[in-house]
């Protein structure tokens, strides 16, 4: 009997049944008896988001393994008393479906429009439509080279379908880790698994066509066609095994789980970078105000946006980051980079993460005016449309109750920009400029208002960044 563990993306599912007791005797046991197995998802969230991952992996248990599952980082670390000892670490790179038309070609077959003398009614998407004669019929005259048929009679119409046969093919690449916790050693394997499997499919069968329910049982259906694609791809755990025993020579020692995630993310940046350079809708670097600004992921379907105050220092808001300690992000050339929250405030809606990738810092507008109607652009993720760019106007300077606090908080008001410059969810944290300099943060926006939207104003920005960051100081005012 074979069970099999799911790597559902970020969420690893273990489909097993089974009842974990470990004691220091399996903190001992070698890897060549062992049958217990701490498992984790490393995948990049960057990868994730952007939709280069088609489907899941699936790894296949023999049913004497025990399975734990775990997060990324709590596998990397060393086990308490009574914990397991080896983990496995799966980092999928490559998840692709893919489809080919082999053959395209038109089927012919008949339509039923009704009878002579009732009225027609066809949808303007179907093939009926379309069909020879059928705008004339739907005025009372008959087909085009036809002769009147007495009322009452079926009136019948030929037109084609389409088959198409496609070969769906899906490939798979992933680097996986055995961990021994207590050693400090691991070893690595990759992981390269293809298959494919044809389809027929039919295409634009009218509704009205007499055949239509056996032309589909005919032939397979376009969602046959998508849980293929979407099904997970199955490796086998003793294959795995296996390899690891062949390159146990290989083993490498890392001091601690820092070290060892810094391996494996680095692997990650490289595929990235491999991707960027493959790419033929690579963005443009005539505008250095992209390199400022990242995406930023919490490991939920949101995201947000941010922007270099310093190399390594992002800002953005607090309700983008609000509950995490720890942050994805990705850059305008593609390469990912991971983050610590260094320290916010709820009420100005302000939060600065650490990064371990240096970027560009922005430049800041400084000065007591800011004058309405100067043009200003708001560069951030609308809706999940990456690193784009919008234009503006400032409406106003005013000061606004906190959006994070109740009106009748007591709490201070907050300076904000108002401009209706088009800014969505996913814009948020991300820099408003003014020219080249920023004069503000988005943060939000009136629901059910056209251009109705507000920014943190840049002397918020910088008394914050001021008290927070030893040796950065910025005069919102000008000055020194």
């Amino acid at each position: 009997m074979v069970v099999y563990m799911k790597i559902a993306h970020v969420l690893l599912v273990v489909i097993i049944a089974y009842t974990l007791i470990i004691g220091e005797a399996a903190r001992a046991e070698p890897f060549a008896q062992t049958k217990r197995f701490v498992f984790a998802e490393a995948t990049s969230q960057t990868l994730l988001k952007s939709g280069h991952i088609d489907f899941a992996a699936a790894i296949a248990l023999d049913e004497d393994i025990d399975a734990l599952q775990q997060r990324f980082d709590d596998a990397l670390t060393q086990p308490k008393s009574g914990e397991l000892r080896y983990a496995i670490v799966m980092d999928v790179y490559v998840a692709r479906a893919s489809r080919r038309v082999l053959n395209l070609k038109a089927i012919p077959s008949t339509l039923f429009l009704g009878f002579q003398g009732a009225p027609l009614s066809v949808p303007a998407d179907d093939p009926a439509r379309s069909a020879q004669g059928f705008d004339s019929l739907q005025t009372g005259q008959p087909p085009y080279g036809s002769t009147p048929g007495a009322v009452g009679q079926p009136i019948l119409l030929n037109y084609s379908y389409e088959h198409a046969t496609i070969q769906a093919r899906r490939h798979l690449s992933a680097r996986v880790y055995l961990i021994d916790r207590v050693q400090k050693t691991y070893i690595r394997t990759i992981v390269d698994v293809a298959e494919e499997e044809r389809f027929d499919i039919p295409y634009r069968v009218s509704y009205r066509d007499p055949r239509k329910e056996s032309i589909r049982a005919e032939f397979s259906s376009e969602a046959e066609l998508d849980d293929f694609e979407k099904l997970d791809l199955l490796i086998d755990l003793s294959d795995l095994l296996a390899d690891f025993h062949k390159k146990a020579g290989e083993a490498k020692s890392f001091t601690d789980a820092p070290a060892l995630r810094h391996v494996i993310r680095s692997a990650q940046t490289k595929d990235q970078a491999t991707l960027e350079a493959n790419r033929f809708d690579a963005r443009p670097l005539n505008d250095p105000r992209f390199d400022s600004v990242v995406v930023v992921y919490t490991g939920t379907s949101k995201l947000g946006s941010g922007f270099y105050i310093t190399p390594d220092v992002v800002m953005t808001n607090w309700h983008v980051v609000d509950g995490h300690r720890f942050v994805e992000m990705k850059a305008y050339d593609g390469l990912q980079t991971y983050g610590t929250v260094l320290g916010y405030d709820a009420r100005l809606d302000i939060a600065l993460v650490r990064v371990e990738r240096r970027g560009r810092p922005v430049a800041f507008h400084t000065g007591r005016i800011l004058n309405p109607g100067a043009s200003v652009e708001a560069i951030g993720h609308p809706y999940g449309h990456e690193f784009s760019i919008t234009r503006g106007v400032v409406s106003a300077v005013r000061r606004h109750f906190s959006i994070n606090l109740p009106k009748k908080s007591g709490g201070e008001d907050v300076l904000f920009v108002q401009t209706d410059t088009p800014v969505n969810p996913g814009n948020s944290g991300g820099p408003l400029f003014l020219g080249q300099r920023v004069v503000g943060m988005n943060t939000w926006g009136r629901n059910n208002a056209d251009g109705l939207n507000f920014s943190v104003h840049y002397s918020e920005l910088l008394n914050f960044i001021n008290e927070h960051l030893p040796g950065f100081h910025v005069n919102p005012a000008g000055g020194d």
